[in-house]
């Protein structure tokens, strides 16, 4: 059986990686632009590429370590009972018609993407962006990096 409080301190793990990327990068890349004058190939591979690679894979661990939780504590359902289940983002279906993203939704489209794409520049804050290997049930899922804060940050750890 999973440990609670170890998953927890894992899924916090991850998400700080991910937070990290999304607010962090941008940051960088300023002050690359701002104060870096000639070619920095392997500082800009760093930021650009290995960064992102280290950010998807925080996700998907995190997103199979919330469903563990899930699966073990009920959150899903303790979220729709208290009235806590606030959207984390949206579903855009093959219809094209827009919903909610719930939490274990969430954690299915990072599980079942064929990849991400992050938008880090956004006003209201960072994007996380899940494409599908097909997209024949649905186009994309769109997860608000701040409301995913507030929902992991309710966690115990």
């Amino acid at each position: 059986m999973h440990k609670t409080p170890e998953i927890t301190r894992l899924i916090n793990e991850n998400f700080w990686t991910i937070l990290a990327f999304a607010f962090g990068r941008p940051a960088v890349v300023k002050i690359i632009r701002d104060r870096f004058s000639g070619g920095w190939k392997y500082l800009n591979k760093t930021v650009n590429e290995l960064a992102e690679i280290q950010a998807d894979r925080a996700l998907l661990e995190m997103a199979t370590q919330l469903r563990v939780l899930d699966d073990a504590e009920g959150l899903s359902k303790y979220y729709k009972e208290t009235g806590d289940d606030l959207t984390l983002g949206e579903v855009t279906q093959s219809d094209n018609k827009k919903e909610p993203l719930y939490f274990r939704d969430m954690t299915n489209k990072i599980m079942h993407a064929a990849s991400f794409r992050w938008e880090l520049l956004m006003e209201g804050g960072p994007i996380i962006i899940c494409l599908p290997h097909d997209d024949a049930r649905w186009k994309e899922a769109r997860i608000d990096v701040i409301a995913l804060m507030e929902k992991i940050g309710g966690l115990m750890h």
